[in-house]
Parts: C-alpha cells; structure tokens; sequence
C-alpha cells in the first residue's frame, strides 16, 4: 500500500546514491568546462606571423620574413627573408627605402630561395637603429607596389652571419640573385 505522505517527507533522511549523481556532476563540468571556449578563440583561427619579420605578396611572387639586418643607424643594412616565386618566368623584385635608390634581386621560375644565397643584398644606409622599423617599397614588374614597415635587426644572434659587409665603392646600384 502507498503511503500518503509527502515526497519530501518520503525522501527525508535518504540520501541519493553516488550512482545516481555521477550522470549530474559530469553535465555539470561540461557546461562549466564548455563556457570556457567563450572567452578564448580557437588559436588555429588567428593568423599570426611565426617569425620576426613581415609577409609581402607580389601576386606569384611572395616574400616571407622580410628584415633588414643593419650595423647602426644611417649604416648598411643587409635584406633577409625568403623568395618565393611560383611563376614561369623569373621576376625581378625592387627593394627602397624612402628617398633611395632601389636595390634588386631575382628570383628563378618555380623556385623557393633566401634573400641571402650567395650574394648579399644590401641597402646603402638604413635610417633607424636596430630595434625599430622602416618603411620599404617593394615591387615587380607583374604586381602592384607594396610598400611594408619592416623591423630593423641588430646583427647578432642567429643574424650574425648576416651583419653588412663593405661594398666596392663605385657601385650604382647594387643587386643580388637569389638562388634555389
């Protein structure tokens, strides 16, 4: 026979079982573990250069970790970055920072080179110290002008090897080739 008393005074003095309460505390973590992706964006979803220095795309010509490596304000500074050119033709690429002469390389059809293969390409003074920026243009012939803010580095580290070297004097305008 049913009791007629209430539920709560049914109840009074039991106390759930552990099985009954395990489905309970694991619904709860999940909404309390699932509000934290509110307030954290996906990392995967976040664009973000993994290098020091800066992207510059030239339609089929694109430049990754563009720096200029540099011994001092107002001295030379060297480009560093890769080349990458997914073209049948050989481009050529214009480098300038304000109110200079540009400095050029190339880059072979179908190829993936650094800026520093076997010829250094250099930039004749560099008008801020290592630590700051610069603006440089950038161009070739099949692309629209890119101009870019570009770190400026100082020439230790694992730029060391980088660091400017003493360019013949008489020289218009240098250039470089950059190589697979």
């Amino acid at each position: 026979m049913m009791s007629r008393l209430p539920l709560a005074a049914r109840l009074e003095g039991r106390r759930p079982s552990p099985r009954r309460l395990l489905p309970v505390a694991v619904l709860g973590a999940a909404l309390a573990l699932s509000a934290c992706q509110t307030q954290s964006p996906i990392q995967t979803d976040v664009a973000y250069q993994p290098a020091d220095g800066v992207p510059v795309d030239l339609g089929q010509v694109q430049i990754r970790d563009l720096v200029i490596v540099s011994g001092g304000k107002d001295k030379a500074g060297t480009l560093s970055g890769a080349v990458s050119n997914t073209s049948n033709q050989e481009a050529r690429i214009a480098f300038a920072l304000p109110q200079a002469q540009p400095v050029y390389t190339t880059a072979a059809p179908h190829s993936e080179a650094r800026l520093t293969g076997d010829k250094q390409l250099q930039l004749p003074a560099v008008p801020t110290p290592a630590g700051s920026t610069v603006t440089l243009t950038v161009q070739s012939p099949t692309a629209p002008t890119t101009v870019v803010v570009v770190p400026v580095v100082a020439a230790n580290h694992y730029y060391a090897t980088l660091a400017p070297t003493p360019q013949p004097s008489g020289t218009a305008t240098p250039s470089a080739t950059a190589t697979p």
